[in-house]
């Protein structure tokens, strides 16, 4: 039996070899290219984070481009659910802002393993996030702002928690101006503002910092505000915010009235929201009041204007 020996490679065999090589390293430089351009657009994020509504198109679309099309592609590109703290919403246009307002305000940032209504179940009960990083533990304090003759969030978590529940309405006028509904609960006839003032009503309004002096809270923890002040909120917030009297609180439910669409009425309130979500603040849970139902400029579906929003923070 004769056994074939290895010859030189035939001429027609070395042009398909140079083919077969010149094919890889084309391949290679495209791959290496697509590498660079997903570098570069990540780099021009990163560079350009404080500028990402400047244009219609948000930084992060330059590498997840799959958005869509028709309405809710429209809606993808222009509005942001996530990370809002990061955003310069100054320079959005007016379609940008009322998008990511609604957009935001509608969807949750983590996730509350255990969520515990406190009060009625229908409108005047709360969620509160019973996790154990983040649940009220005696000795534990609550401010309850916007009671409407509703004591039924107050009084759960008086009874399951066992904390001091500072219940604040100016509107219950018929209302002492101040007593012990159980010795738990204590009902006060003032209501939260931006600042402290009488108002055109005749309510005394008090900022947070003037209602923990009035209590003696200066250096208390506040475990829990819950705040349903029609509007109030908007001046109340930032005052907030802005002397730090949200440090220490783990949980914040709020419901936000957004009454108009134009810039000058949403930018200052997405800021404010913008404030809470530099703080710390994640959205556990949403429940959109279904009574104001309205349609949004190039939002696909009908939208509320009121939020009840519960964050937490851990």
């Amino acid at each position: 039996m004769r056994i074939p020996r290895c010859g030189p490679i035939s001429p027609k065999n070395v042009v398909r070899l140079a083919i077969f090589l010149l094919l890889q390293l084309l391949l290679l430089a495209v791959v290496l290219q697509l590498n660079q351009q997903v570098v570069q657009n990540i780099v021009q994020c990163d560079h350009h984070d404080n500028d990402l509504h400047t244009k219609d198109v948000p930084c992060q679309q330059l590498i997840a481009e799959d958005t869509g099309t028709g309405p809710l592609g429209y809606l993808r590109v222009n509005s942001h659910v996530t990370d809002l703290s990061s955003l310069e919403i100054s320079n959005m246009s007016t379609t940008q802002l009322l998008l990511t307002v609604h957009s935001y305000l509608d969807n949750a940032d983590v996730i509350c393993q255990r969520k515990i209504r406190m009060g009625r179940i229908d409108d005047g009960g709360w969620e509160v996030c019973d996790d154990p990083d983040v649940r009220p533990r005696e000795p534990c304090i609550i401010y309850s702002f916007g009671i409407n003759d509703d004591f039924s969030f107050d009084d759960d978590s008086a009874r399951l928690y066992g904390c001091h529940i500072y219940s604040f309405d100016p509107s219950m006028v018929q209302s002492a101006i101040e007593y012990n509904r159980s010795s738990k609960v204590h009902f006060y006839r003032i209501g939260l503002g931006g600042t402290t003032l009488i108002n055109n009503k005749q309510w005394p309004l008090f900022t947070l910092t003037d209602i923990r002096r009035k209590l003696g809270h200066q250096n208390a923890t506040i475990d829990i505000i819950k705040m349903d002040i029609e509007g109030s909120e908007w001046g109340a917030l930032p005052q907030m915010l802005r002397h730090g009297e949200l440090e220490g609180v783990r949980q914040f439910y709020i419901e936000y009235h957004l009454t108009r669409d134009d810039r000058r009425y949403i930018l200052p309130r997405l800021k404010a929201i913008q404030g809470l979500a530099r703080a710390g603040f994640k959205k556990f849970y949403v429940h959109k009041n279904k009574i104001t139902k309205t349609s949004i400029k190039g939002f696909p579906v009908s939208r509320t204007r009121c939020y009840e929003v519960h964050y937490l923070r851990r």
